[in-house]
């Protein structure tokens, strides 16, 4: 009885020194990693920066491609009322030509 005790407690401390041996390990896999991981942010972060001119370029030429799209769709139903006065003012303008003539006294 004493010895499946004894056997208990063995195997309890043995489950505890593998744990505290696999914490051990993790934590300094992640202090190896630690400064590639940091080194690998920072190229992140200057990629970025190199890239942000170029996603603000991206940005205006997309935003003026929407300002174009949204005022075509705006100014479309007025394209007939805009032929309609030109055509008129195109025949006003043909039907009042004057004469360069004049008369010589």
């Amino acid at each position: 009885m004493i010895a499946l005790l004894v056997f208990g407690v063995l195997a309890v401390v043995a489950v505890m020194v593998f744990g505290v041996l696999a914490a051990v390990a993790s934590l300094l896999g992640f202090v190896i990693t630690l400064p590639f991981r940091i080194l690998g942010l920072a190229l992140r972060f200057a990629g970025l920066l190199l890239f942000l001119p170029l996603l603000l370029v991206i940005g205006l030429v997309a935003g003026g491609g929407v300002l174009a799209a949204v005022a075509f769709g705006l100014l479309l139903p007025l394209l007939p009322i805009f032929a309609v006065v030109s055509l008129i003012a195109w025949i006003w303008s043909r039907g009042h030509k004057r004469s360069h003539a004049s008369v010589a006294s």
